[in-house]
């Protein structure tokens, strides 16, 4: 491996780490009806000036060692057949649709900055895509980056304030201040762990993702080392999962690790059923204790029953209303990439306070809102092919134990590739951070990546 590789190799498991952290700079503000509008500010992270770094090398790695090839026209359309190579080039087409709706969007200059972060997460997902990283040690960066967020969150739980750093890019939050996401109960206010997160649902999110991850390095650790380290990773990330009170993030790692039990009970290998069964004892065992000491803002989160919870149900009936209303408004065409809370300002309701303006969360209808029709065919068509494609394949995989002769791994990668990306993909049904902000883009185009990556080594 030459030095670029591994600059390449290291700065890209390094940005896996601090992705996490919102430092950013804010160089143009935006408002609406006299308040921060969130969604129309133009920001600089500082992960996205590393990822810059980090693509820099990725450029000048592909063009100065000459690994492009040069493939005429017929070549193209042979190498179409591929699936791999079908679903990445529907990906180039998606980011062409989503550069044209800046030409009708209604802000041309909020449509270049959101097309280009879709650049950048493409870019990405190029680069994972073609470079030959480690899915152990991406998931070792992920889990230690969620075993930092976790303590930091556990810690905000319990001292029930998130302290205020630029450096960090945090923003102070407590329980009695408008604006902090919280859970009312019948007599306490409790403030949500956040980690280094803008909202506790990206903590959620981020933390199930890593739970995902940490049981892949069980499954193949082989040293006591390893093994603490996923021991360690435990006690760290299911706690903080627990205080974020993200119930997209619980349903979809319930649902993932219902899938992924089926799947190891089928497998002769007592070794990986025994370790699946420890680790999901242990995350049962903290989620019911905790569930039991903090009963009332639990029962609160479930039954949805009180005022901030009702309140919270209507807005995002609410925001889909609005979708509909600007898909009808609109099939064919959208509002343009980033433009969706500018368009329902526009068109259906200025008279809101401008931080009630938010996109609908659910990406599906977002996407169709911003890109019209064939932009969403383009989207939706690229998942389905790529998830059958991963179904197909992990199927046709025979079951291999770790001590076999081979690349007895590589069944579970696929697995757990597929069932971060069904996560992220069920999060998008009730959610709108892997589409609106910078480092849900990110994770977003990193969990394609890795998916892709897997049906390439075919």
């Amino acid at each position: 491996m030459t030095k670029i590789e591994k600059l390449i190799e290291f700065g890209f498991y390094l940005f896996i780490f601090l992705l996490p952290w919102q430092t950013r700079l804010i160089w143009q503000e935006a408002y609406l009806n006299g308040f921060v509008w969130e969604y129309g500010r133009a920001s600089l992270y500082g992960t996205e000036l590393f990822l810059w770094l980090v693509l820099w090398f990725y450029g000048f790695w592909v063009f100065a060692g000459r690994h492009l090839k040069r493939i005429n026209f017929r070549q193209i359309l042979n190498r179409l057949k591929k699936p791999p190579v079908l679903i990445y080039w529907l990906v180039i087409l998606f980011l062409l649709l989503a550069g044209l709706s800046v030409v009708w969007s209604l802000n041309s200059q909020l449509a270049y900055w959101r097309w280009f972060t879709l650049i950048e997460g493409v870019t990405l997902f190029s680069l994972i895509s073609v470079f030959d990283f480690k899915l152990e040690k991406i998931a070792k960066s992920w889990v230690a980056s969620a075993a930092i967020q976790g303590v930091f969150g556990i810690w905000q739980f319990f001292s029930q304030y998130v302290f205020p750093n630029k450096w960090l890019g945090l923003a102070e939050h407590l329980p009695n201040v408008g604006g902090s996401i919280i859970l009312q109960t019948d007599s306490e206010r409790w403030l949500r762990a956040y980690g280094s997160f803008p909202h506790p649902n990206i903590l959620g999110g981020f933390l199930a993702i890593g739970l995902l991850f940490l049981f892949y390095l069980a499954f193949i650790a082989q040293k006591s080392r390893q093994r603490f380290f996923v021991l360690a990773g435990l006690v760290c990330i299911a706690p903080a999962l627990f205080f974020s009170f993200s119930r997209s993030a619980w349903l979809a790692l319930i649902f993932s690790l219902i899938a992924l039990g089926l799947v190891i009970y089928q497998k002769r290998d007592l070794v990986l059923k025994k370790i699946f069964l420890k680790i999901s004892l242990l995350i049962f065992i903290i989620f019911a204790v905790l569930g039991t000491i903090f009963w009332a803002p639990l029962i609160t989160r479930i039954s949805g029953e009180q005022d901030l919870e009702v309140a919270s149900i209507y807005l995002r009936v609410a925001f889909t209303q609005q979708a509909w209303q600007l898909i009808s408004a609109n099939p064919w065409q959208g509002t343009g990439i980033g433009n969706y809370t500018l368009g329902v300002f526009e068109k259906i309701n200025a008279g809101w306070p401008g931080y009630y303006y938010q996109p609908v969360h659910n990406i599906y209808f977002l996407v169709l809102a911003e890109l019209g029709i064939f932009g969403a065919l383009v989207f939706g068509l690229m998942l389905v092919l790529l998830v059958y494609q991963l179904v197909k394949h992990a199927g046709a995989s025979r079951p291999a134990r770790l001590g076999e002769a081979g690349d007895s791994r590589r069944p579970l990668r696929i697995i757990i590739v597929l069932l971060c990306l069904f996560l992220v993909l069920f999060i998008s049904l009730v959610d709108h951070y892997f589409w609106t902000l910078w480092t849900g883009v990110m994770i977003f185009w990193i969990i394609l990546g890795l998916n892709l990556k897997q049906l390439e080594r075919k």
